[in-house]
């Protein structure tokens, strides 16, 4: 089944609606911890938090989907990555696997290296 990019792009703008939700959440929950405001009003506030995060998230995927230029910009963003040449899984866990290996090797030179200057000062030093 083929999705057009539209359908793409609003299936982009509920997860970006998502993530503002749960951040708002977290923040509005960490402040009423620590406020004091979950003790007072444990009858309403959890449901108002979760109502207004939701109410925040949605209203910042209207605001991003409301103006056509910024629209347009998405979906040729999408069509270009539609045009992408992406590698195989094979050349991926190659490709991956090299860089692992450079990164172990520059790791031990950084870590001789670190040696090698902290004894010299400490002859110097003392």
């Amino acid at each position: 089944m083929q999705k057009d990019d539209s359908t793409w792009l609003n299936i982009a703008l509920t997860g970006f609606a998502l993530c503002v939700a749960l951040v708002v959440w977290k923040g509005f929950t960490a402040l009423s911890l620590s406020y004091g405001w979950t003790e007072r009003f444990e009858a309403w506030l959890p449901a108002a938090l979760v109502i207004g995060s939701l109410l925040v998230g949605g209203v910042a995927a209207w605001w991003l989907r409301s103006d056509s230029g910024r629209n347009e910009y998405f979906l040729s963003c999408i069509g270009e990555l539609r045009k992408v040449s992406w590698p195989s899984m094979d050349d991926t866990r190659k490709m991956t696997m090299i860089v692992c290996v450079v990164v172990v090797i520059f790791s031990i030179i950084l870590t001789v290296f670190d040696v090698v200057w902290a004894r010299l000062l400490k002859l110097l030093i003392v």
